[in-house]
């Protein structure tokens, strides 16, 4: 679990670490300074980028090109399912989504009155059902991700490739450590 950072109410002056440098309790590498008005450039940007792709606007516009109207948690759900190549437990779904079971059910549900996903019987357990892609399911995902990549490289085509190459690196990167970080807060 991450470090807390103390109330510099009871620190004195020497206590502080110097400008540009993390305090000691803060979970940064050894000699990593850190640089406020790149972390403050960075929140702005993650807020307006997480508010603008979740915009209604943007949904309706990805949803025209892929000719579906499949809403985000749906969508969640083909996508886990699409990337499991196999049968999941509705439990086991829920645990990938970060969400109850119950909603997963719901949503499921409505997924399989679309014929987007089947449903079956877990044969090791039978109080347990089995979700899984049917294939009109991956020919909406298949859809939608072509028009997501088809708006991304509009996006970026006046970018030159050495810097979509880097932006690439980077936001892997840092979705992997955000995937990290929360795996250990889950410990």
């Amino acid at each position: 679990m991450p470090a807390q950072r103390r109330s510099t109410d009871d620190e004195t002056p020497d206590a502080r670490a110097p400008a540009g440098e993390a305090p000691a309790d803060k979970a940064l590498p050894a000699g990593a300074l850190a640089d406020d008005e790149a972390i403050v450039a960075i929140e702005s940007a993650l807020h307006s980028l997480v508010r603008r792709l979740r915009q209604a606007q943007l949904k309706d516009y990805l949803a025209q090109l892929a000719g579906d109207d499949i809403d985000q948690a749906g969508m969640a759900v083909l996508y886990v399912l699409y990337g499991e190549k196999s049968s999941l437990r509705v439990t086991d779904l829920a645990a990938r989504l970060g969400i109850d079971p119950p909603a997963v059910t719901r949503k499921a549900q409505q997924l399989e009155r679309l014929g987007l996903v089947s449903r079956a019987r877990d044969t090791g357990d039978a109080r347990a059902s089995l979700l899984q892609l049917t294939p009109e399911g991956r020919k909406v995902l298949k859809r939608f991700q072509l028009a997501r990549h088809q708006w991304l490289a509009t996006l970026l085509a006046d970018w030159p490739p050495a810097e979509c190459r880097e932006f690439a690196r980077l936001i892997t990167r840092f979705a992997d450590d955000i995937d990290q970080y929360l795996a250990d807060l889950r410990c």
